[in-house]
C-alpha cells in the first residue's frame, strides 16, 4: 500500500476531489445565503433573493462541472492504462 503511494502507482487525487466537491457545495450554499441576507439589507429583499439564488445555482453547477472534468481526466487515464495492459504482447 505505502509502496504504491510512494511510487505514484495509486492515485489519491480522485478521492480528494470528492472532498473538495462537498466543501465547494457547502461554500456555495453559505455564500448564496450570505448574498441573500446582505442583499436584503442593501438593496431590498427581492434583489438580494435573486442574487443569492443565482449565486447558488450558478455556483453549484460550476463546482459540479469542474470536479467532473478533473475526475474525467483520471477516468481517461485508467482506461488508457487498461488498454495498454490489454494490448501488451505476451511471450
Amino acid at each position: 500500500m505505502l509502496k504504491s503511494l510512494l511510487n505514484l502507482d495509486k492515485m489519491i487525487t480522485p478521492k480528494i476531489i470528492i472532498i473538495f466537491y462537498w466543501l465547494g457545495i457547502i461554500a456555495v450554499l453559505f455564500s448564496g445565503i450570505a448574498a441573500i441576507f446582505a442583499g436584503s439589507h442593501l438593496g431590498g429583499f427581492f434583489s438580494g433573493f435573486i442574487g443569492g439564488l443565482s449565486t447558488i445555482v450558478i455556483g453549484l453547477i460550476g463546482v459540479r462541472v469542474s470536479c467532473e472534468l478533473i475526475i474525467l481526466l483520471f477516468n481517461i487515464y485508467a482506461k488508457l492504462k487498461e488498454i495498454a495492459e490489454n494490448t501488451k504482447i505476451k511471450p
